[in-house]
């Protein structure tokens, strides 16, 4: 039978590419898959196709229009505006592929346009559900929804937003990164914690608490800190936070590595590499505490009332606090408080979050099931 043309649309920052890039070289073995990007794409991309085996995958590097382009100089934006990237290039998508993928929802120029064309548009989240961005109505847009877990499933179902064609895979990122690979990113034996606060304006902790973070740990040595926040947090026209912000002494201290977007943020190594879990509203977290459970602390500055709010689902793994000066408290005896009141429910957590089968791998189940999808869509 005709091998599919597939598409995975690639026009974010590289925190992206780990959620799709090992089902697209899996789809590759038997399919013609293209990652469709732009010219200044990250090299990031390159370099784990290489390395996890990618080979049959193409990348094809497609230009925005040549006054957009310039625009978009003038603006200094490192990636093209997907809107008119997307004008400029959709003819050629139409007519050349049956199917693409996001990870993000910018499908609704393919969605109108596409009326006499044989075209399946296929939904990837970047991450776990966490935050209300996850539950988005335009869920329901897409032909084809790759769930990571059973969690993600039933609640979808509950809020109206499970497509017509769900499926249940697990998460590619972890067939991504190698396992509980563990880095020494300091020289001492001190405890190790990672503070990843979100960008969002609305729910970060940044914004009320993070140079308190910095400074606590500034003077407590005995603590290693790695700060590595959401990259959109320091980006104009995201987070809107400027580096300025951080004093030249945290950069310059033993214990605090600070990493503003590096792939280190984006590939697990601190998330695999620390002992403890600091932050706020990222759904990074479940990766933290995927193998092994590890103590969380959740920053609440803004006094969000969390409890009952499935939102918030993430601070039932560790810890709550108001403000920086309940830190200290929050860090002694970290490991008998996790493993009295928080380990069982990160392992449950766990379990509901990332669906595992023993003999496949998250990115293999996830093939088949594309596959299958469209060769039943093509019959109909």
């Amino acid at each position: 039978m005709k091998p599919f043309k597939i598409a995975f649309l690639f026009l974010d920052e590289i925190h992206h590419i780990y959620h799709f890039i090992t089902v697209a070289i899996e789809l590759s073995r038997t399919q013609e898959v293209s990652i469709l990007t732009h010219p200044k794409c990250d090299p990031l991309l390159f370099k784990s196709l290489k390395e996890l085996g990618g080979e049959n995958v193409k990348v094809e590097k497609l230009k925005t229009s040549a006054f957009r382009a310039f625009t978009d100089k003038l603006k200094k934006r490192e990636l093209p505006r997907k809107g008119f990237w997307i004008r400029k290039n959709q003819k050629y998508i139409l007519n050349n592929f049956d199917a693409i993928v996001f990870s993000d929802f910018f499908h609704r120029y393919f969605l109108k346009n596409r009326k006499k064309k044989w075209l399946k548009l296929l939904k990837f989240d970047h991450g776990a559900p966490g935050r209300s961005y996850s539950y988005n109505e335009k869920q329901l847009e897409f032909d084809f929804q790759l769930l990571y877990g059973e969690f993600m499933y039933e609640q979808f179902k509950k809020m109206g937003i499970l497509g017509a064609h769900p499926v249940v895979a697990g998460y590619p990122k972890h067939d991504a990164i190698a396992e509980n690979k563990k880095e020494k990113f300091f020289g001492n034996a001190h405890p190790t914690i990672i503070y990843n606060p979100h960008f969002d304006p609305e729910v970060t902790s940044w914004k009320k608490s993070g140079l308190q973070v910095l400074n606590f740990f500034y003077e407590h040595p005995e603590y290693n800190l790695i700060f590595a926040p959401h990259l959109h947090l320091f980006q104009e026209l995201k987070g809107g936070h400027s580096v300025a912000e951080i004093g030249q002494k945290y950069f310059n201290a033993n214990n605090i590595l600070i990493d503003l977007g590096s792939p280190k943020s984006v590939d697990m190594s601190y998330v695999n590499s620390a002992d403890i879990y600091l932050g706020d509203v990222s759904s990074q977290v479940y990766e933290f505490i995927h193998e092994p459970p590890r103590p969380c602390i959740f920053l609440n500055p803004n006094h969000f009332d969390y409890k009952n709010d499935i939102k918030f689902r993430f601070w039932k793994l560790g810890e709550v606090i108001e403000n920086v000066s309940q830190l200290e408290d929050a860090l002694e005896n970290i490991q008998q408080k996790f493993e009295k009141n928080y380990l069982e429910i990160q392992k449950k957590i766990d379990s509901e979050n990332f669906y595992s089968e023993p003999g496949s791998t998250a990115s293999e189940r996830a093939a088949k099931l594309i596959i299958a999808f469209l060769e039943k869509e093509r019959q109909t």
